[in-house]
């Protein structure tokens, strides 16, 4: 997943530079960016669910491990 949410940034950052060099930011412009960056927080917060588990996880392993 981080190949991806790296892609998915840098086209993000080089789109808006593109756009911003040439004419502006319109409204297609500003939704192709809204969008990426929905996408971009929507992934970080499901990649956090999963260290939260795994990390309730690791410390029932270590617990259970150190009795």
């Amino acid at each position: 997943m981080l190949p991806l949410r790296l892609y998915v940034a840098a086209l993000t950052l080089l789109f808006l530079i593109v756009v911003l060099a040439t004419r502006g930011i319109g409204t297609l412009e500003a939704v192709v960016l809204v969008g990426a960056l929905l996408y971009l927080i929507l992934d970080l917060r499901e990649e956090l669910v999963k260290l939260r588990q795994l990390e309730a996880n690791t410390s029932l392993l270590l617990s259970l491990l150190s009795r």
